[in-house]
């Protein structure tokens, strides 16, 4: 077996032998170094393949971790406190918390969309609704435009082919049709019935309470104290038989006389109510009387002037008109636009008899006026 010294170096008992180097044995020492060198190069090349196989095998193991769970390269420590329990490191509570905020605002974003969306479509809705009110307020009055046009268009028809229905159409329309009040400012009228009752030498004469009735309208300001009334009335006394005395007396029938008046007085209110519709009031005028129907030779007729003596004498008139004065009190009670009111006056109708003897010594000495008393009930509208 040969060493490393054997290999190109002489044998030290060679050399003191005295022998030479003869081309065998430089043939074995070159194949010995050939040996040698194919031995280290054999080992070189296990040692490179052995680490070879190993970084393979590494670099395997590292991309199978990567694909199969990505792994954090951030350690968080994690400790035991002295209960046992697990402590959250600060860092991971801070995230943990921002997470939780960023959660909240996207639900308070999403929320406010909503919200947003929600409003959007309410405003949309009412905003159609107000379209569609105002389409059908305009529907009407477009509508009721209309139907007066050809209402009124109608009315114009009517009156022209009659002027006098069409008036009275027109009148009738604007009454029943119209929100304002039906009579002018101020303006009032009434109605009003109770008796009327003679006084004096005429109930002396044969004449009973009667019946009557007053209309009564004119201009009176609630806000004001004076007005102007005029009064339309009529008035109907019940007569009897009557016996003139004197040396001849004379029987007379005394028919139920009837006596139509118009008056103009002033008028004066003293309201009691907060809303001056309800007042005591005074009036007071003059005006035209016309006696009818009281009959040639009755005891009135021979009170106005005739001459009852003699029923054939064609002075005796059978309607005779004088004129008078009339005062009186009312008291009115609100109602609205419309007042109730009782009144009474008294009236005075100047004959104008001259003071003859025959009409002395037939009916005495009597005076020279007629009077009698209403008294009513009515309601005014204003």
């Amino acid at each position: 077996m040969f060493t490393d010294s054997d290999v190109g170096q002489p044998h030290p008992s060679r050399a003191s032998q005295g022998l030479r180097t003869t081309p065998e044995s430089l043939a074995r020492s070159g194949l010995i170094m050939t040996i040698r060198r194919l031995t280290q190069m054999a080992i070189g090349g296990g040692l490179a393949a052995s680490l070879c196989a190993t970084m393979v095998q590494a670099q395997v193991d590292t991309t199978r971790r990567d694909t199969t769970r990505a792994r954090s390269t951030t350690r968080i420590p994690i400790r035991k406190e002295s209960t046992g329990e697990v402590a959250i490191p600060a860092r991971t509570t801070r995230a943990r918390a921002d997470s939780i905020a960023l959660a909240d605002s996207l639900a308070r974003a999403s929320q406010a969309r909503n919200d947003s969306i929600m409003r959007a479509d309410r405003a949309r809705q009412d905003s159609i609704a107000a379209a569609e009110r105002m389409r059908a307020e305009a529907a009407n009055a477009a509508r009721a435009d209309s139907i007066a046009r050809a209402e009124q268009a109608r009315n114009d028809s009517i009156a022209r082919a009659n002027p006098v229905t069409g008036a009275a159409v027109v009148s009738e329309q604007n009454m029943s049709t119209s929100s304002t009040p039906k009579l002018p400012k101020s303006f009032f009228i009434g109605f009003a019935a109770g008796t009327a009752a003679p006084m004096g030498d005429v109930e002396d004469l044969g004449y009973g309470n009667g019946l009557n009735v007053t209309v009564p309208f004119g201009w009176h300001n609630p806000s004001s104290m004076f007005g102007v009334r005029f009064t339309l009335a009529y008035s109907q006394f019940d007569g009897s038989p009557f016996t003139t005395g004197g040396a001849a007396p004379i029987s007379l029938s005394n028919p139920d006389p009837k006596v139509y008046s118009a008056d103009v007085n002033l008028n004066m209110r003293f309201p009691f109510n907060e809303r001056r519709t309800s007042s005591l009031y005074l009036f007071g005028g003059g005006g035209l009387y016309m006696f009818r129907n009281f009959g040639a030779g009755s005891a009135l007729g021979a009170y106005l002037g005739n001459d009852v003596l003699d029923p054939n004498d064609s002075a005796n008139e059978s309607t005779i008109n004088k004129w008078g004065v009339n005062g009186g009190a009312g008291l009115e009670f609100g109602i609205g636009t419309s007042a109730i009111f009782l009144e009474s006056r008294l009236v005075n109708v100047f004959t104008g008899r001259d003071d003859e003897p025959n009409f002395d010594s037939v009916f005495g000495e009597r005076g020279t006026s007629v009077r009698w008393v209403p008294l009513v009930l009515g309601i005014t509208i204003r």
